[in-house]
This record gives C-alpha cells, structure tokens and sequence, in this order.
C-alpha cells in the first residue's frame, strides 16, 4: 500500500487570504470577547477528496501497472466534535449487530478492511456523513 497526502492552495492570492484568516484568528484567541464569537461559530464542515488506483480483480500477481482510478469524497459536519462522536458510534454499533460481515481470522485490521463488506457507510450516510463516487473508470 502507498500512501500519500496532499494539501493544495489555489495559487498566491489564496496564500494570502489564509494568511490573512489565520492572523485574524490569532488576533480573535487573544481576546475575551474575540474568543466568545469564535465558539459561537457552529456550522463547520469539512470535505475530503481522495485519489485510488488499483486493480479490477483480486491482487496483481504480474508486474502490472494498476488498472483501475477511482476518486471519491467524504463530506460532514465539523470533524472534531460533531463528525468523529458518529463515526465512532457507528463503527461500534455495526460491531456490535454486523458480526457475521466482520473478518473472521486475521491480526490487526485497518477501518477499511475490517468494515468493507458491513453497513457502516450506509449507517454514516443516514446521519450526516456522506460517501460519494466521482468517478470510477479502468484504465
């Protein structure tokens, strides 16, 4: 598996405008009053683009390249306190009561293993964390 992160900003005047946020914001955490209208500030949300590559059937035993791209998108509310409370419930909700469609051998498993043939995203999609297909083609 690889891995990579990226975070893009959309060229100087961008830069500048997020330097321009964050200087505002430390101006704001300095103060009484600035730090009261930043916790008043609730309707945060975040939305995640990711990029794969892969193969269409099982694991390439070949040297072949990937033959496979896909890009998907999770999007929801503030990720710290509102977001990560429902992901975590769920996950165990479907812990508790999708048993039969968890693996049954095996060590330590990432999210996406253990969870791949469960509910989970239909359960995050019910309430408020959303899971879409962009595009999905073979190469």
């Amino acid at each position: 598996v690889q891995y990579a992160a990226y975070v893009t900003v959309g060229g100087i005047t961008s830069v500048i405008k997020l330097m321009f946020a964050g200087l505002f914001f430390l101006f704001f955490v300095r103060f009484g009053i600035g730090r009261q209208l930043l916790v008043r500030i609730d309707a945060s949300s975040f939305t995640m683009t990711f990029f794969g590559q892969g193969y269409s059937k099982g694991l390439a035993t070949d040297k072949s390249k990937p033959n496979i791209r896909i890009c998907t998108q999770v999007k929801g509310p503030e990720a710290g306190y509102v977001a990560t409370p429902i992901a975590m419930v769920q996950a165990a909700l479907t812990l508790l009561s999708d048993t039969s469609n968890l693996p049954k051998t095996g060590g330590v498993f990432t999210p996406g293993a253990a969870f791949s043939r469960t509910k989970l995203i239909d359960r995050l999609n019910h309430r408020g964390i959303e899971f879409s297909v962009i595009s999905s083609s073979e190469v």
